[in-house]
């Protein structure tokens, strides 16, 4: 998946190029681990996600700043 776009909990998704993450057009800072090869954000920091799609879903369905955006 090099670039990817999605609707999910009423926020838009985009990743570009496998690397460059926005929800609803905001840049979202995440890690990547290489040892463990998975991904993590401050807006979820105690979990790990295998995929940076998995971590967007997360984010966009989890955190305070997008998941009211379905109401």
């Amino acid at each position: 998946m090099s670039n990817h776009k999605e609707t999910f909990e009423g926020c838009t998704i985009e990743i570009k190029n496998n690397t460059h993450l926005t929800i609803n057009g905001k840049e979202i800072d995440y890690q990547y681990d290489a040892a463990k090869d998975k991904f993590s954000s401050k807006y979820m920091p105690y979990t790990l996600y295998g995929s940076l799609l998995e971590l967007a879903r997360a984010i966009a369905k989890h955190s305070v700043e997008f998941s009211h955006v379905k109401e």
